[in-house]
C-alpha cells in the first residue's frame, strides 16, 4: 500500500495497481495473491482434516436450529450472547462420543445413544453469565415419575439469590421436551408460572406439567427470572439476570 500524491486523482486499476481513496488519503495497493480456490481445497488431500471436521461442525450447527427450539419460550428470558455458539460446540462435544465412525462420518444421533454423550446436556446453562448454583442455593433433582423438581418448598429471601438491580419478584416455571434428533422433531410442554413477591417467607411449590407422549430423549428444564412491580405495572429484568438449565435429562437407550 502506497499514498498517492498528485494533481490528478486517479481511480481504477493500472497494471495490477488498485488506486482508490481511503478517508481522507490516496492510496494505491498492488493486486494481491489470490488464495487457494474452490477446486484446490476439494481436491487436496492436504485439506481433509478441514473439511471432515467443517461436515461434522456443519450438521451440529443444522441440529442446533431443532435443539434451541426445545425451550425457545425460556430461552428468550434467559441467555447471553453466546448461546448458539455455545449450543453448537456442545453438540459437536456429543457427535465426538461417536467412536463407531471415522471423522468426517461421525453422527450427532450416534453421539446421543452414548451415555457419556447424553449427560453432556445435563446442566447446560442458557446464561452462563447466572448459572443456576448461583441464583438458586439449594441443589435440585428432576423426578420424572412425578414431572416436578425436588424442591417441595422454597424460602424466597434465603434461597434464592437476588440481582443487583431493583426487583421484588421472581418468576418460577418448569418446562420438559422430547426431542428426536433423527428426525429433526420435538414437542414441548410448560408449567404455569410460579411468581413470588421478595418477601421472607416460605412458600410450597407446585409445578403441573402434561407428560410426554414420544419417547425419544427427554429434557428438562428450570426458569429463575425476576422482575420489579410498581401498583399494576411489572417490568422484567433484562433477561442477563436471569436462568435456564437443563435440570433433567432421560434417555431410553437400555428400554
Amino acid at each position: 500500500m502506497a499514498k498517492v500524491i498528485s494533481k490528478f486523482k486517479l481511480r481504477g486499476t493500472l497494471g495490477g495497481i488498485t488506486f482508490y481513496k481511503s478517508c481522507d488519503q490516496e492510496l494505491a495497493r498492488e493486486k494481491g495473491t489470490p488464495g487457494v480456490t474452490k477446486k484446490q481445497f476439494a481436491l487436496n488431500s492436504a485439506f481433509d482434516p478441514i473439511r471432515k471436521h467443517s461436515k461434522e461442525f456443519g450438521s451440529c450447527s443444522k441440529k442446533s436450529c431443532v435443539f434451541r427450539q426445545l425451550a425457545k419460550p425460556l430461552y428468550d428470558k434467559a441467555k447471553d450472547v453466546s448461546f448458539a455458539g455455545r449450543v453448537n460446540q456442545l453438540l459437536f462435544e456429543i457427535l465426538e462420543e461417536d467412536v463407531h465412525h471415522s471423522r468426517g462420518e461421525r453422527s450427532l444421533s450416534n453421539g446421543l445413544l452414548t451415555k457419556d454423550g447424553v449427560s453432556f446436556l445435563l446442566h447446560f446453562e442458557g446464561n452462563k453469565l447466572r448459572p443456576l448454583d448461583e441464583v438458586l442455593s439449594i441443589p435440585i433433582i428432576f423426578d420424572w415419575n412425578t414431572l416436578g423438581i425436588t424442591l417441595s418448598q422454597l424460602n424466597v429471601m434465603r434461597d434464592i439469590v437476588w440481582p443487583d438491580p431493583e426487583a421484588n419478584q421472581v418468576h418460577l416455571q418448569l418446562g420438559i421436551a422430547n426431542w428426536n434428533c433423527d428426525l429433526d422433531t420435538y414437542e414441548h410442554y410448560f408449567s404455569d408460572e410460579i411468581v413470588l413477591d421478595r418477601e421472607d417467607k416460605v412458600v410450597p411449590l407446585s409445578f403441573s406439567l402434561a407428560p410426554l407422549s414420544n419417547q425419544d430423549l427427554w429434557l428438562a428444564f428450570f426458569y429463575i427470572g425476576f422482575s420489579n412491580k410498581q401498583r399494576k405495572k411489572v417490568k422484567f429484568l433484562p433477561r442477563k439476570w436471569n436462568t435456564v438449565t437443563i435440570v433433567g435429562v432421560k434417555d431410553f437407550i437400555d428400554a
